[in-house]
């Protein structure tokens, strides 16, 4: 998992950030130390999962019932 920005010659660096910012994004790194920034119990990391998965549920059911009415 590392990122190699080559920083070319007489490149300014505000581009070779925005390149190491966007393959960071890409490789989905800045998301990962987000959520590892604090401790998590264990309870609550299962309550965010099927939170997730319920809202998820809710949006696949609400447009499943959108499309049968449109037909």
């Amino acid at each position: 998992m590392t990122i190699k920005i080559e920083v070319k010659r007489y490149e300014p660096i505000d581009k070779a950030l925005k390149r190491l910012k966007r393959a960071m994004a890409e490789e989905g790194i800045l998301r990962e130390l987000n959520e590892n920034r604090f401790f998590v119990k264990p309870g609550e990391k299962k309550r965010k999962k099927s939170d997730a998965a319920r809202k998820r549920k809710s949006i696949e059911d609400r447009e499943e019932r959108r499309s049968k009415h449109s037909l």
